[in-house]
């Protein structure tokens, strides 16, 4: 593998690359304080739902490609374990919108305060060119994850 793949090779370099950071990402997190650590599908609807509250469970099962009914029942068990709360749309009475609780806003800067320390700490064995290059890479990432992303419609 170069250090600059062709065009053609990107796609290929880049899922190997994203794969292997959120493969390595799940494995080095610490769960918050008092909990276990979460299948990944459950942490899935929680990072969804957090940075999207007022979503509904139809829109989950959309943008993680997974089915309503198994969407509902990982709500279901994130909001008995006081992660989630379900509320009425305020638009449409007849839908359910997700909303992150307390609890989980809480668990989740947790979790995001123990991959800090690990992507800091990987970010010092790196060279400061390198460092500022993946800086510079990460607008052109959100706006390849936006154009991958299933529409909303």
């Amino acid at each position: 593998m170069s250090n600059q793949p062709t065009r053609e090779a990107l796609p290929v370099e880049l899922t190997r690359v994203v794969w292997t950071l959120h493969r390595v990402l799940q494995q080095r997190q610490s769960p918050p304080a008092g909990e276990s650590r979460r299948p990944l599908a459950q942490v899935e609807v929680l990072r969804l739902v957090d940075s999207q509250p007022g979503i509904s469970v139809g829109d989950v099962a959309t943008a993680l490609g997974m089915q309503p009914n198994n969407v509902s029942t990982l709500v279901t068990q994130l909001t008995n374990d006081g992660f989630l709360e379900r509320r009425p749309s305020a638009r449409d009475k007849r839908y359910v919108e997700l909303h992150p609780t307390g609890k989980m806003r809480t668990a989740a800067g947790q979790v995001d305060a123990s991959l800090s320390v690990v992507i800091n700490e990987a970010l010092e064995q790196l060279s400061p060119q390198v460092a500022e290059r993946i800086t510079e890479a990460l607008p052109g990432l959100w706006d390849l994850a936006k154009a991958l992303a299933p529409s909303q419609q």
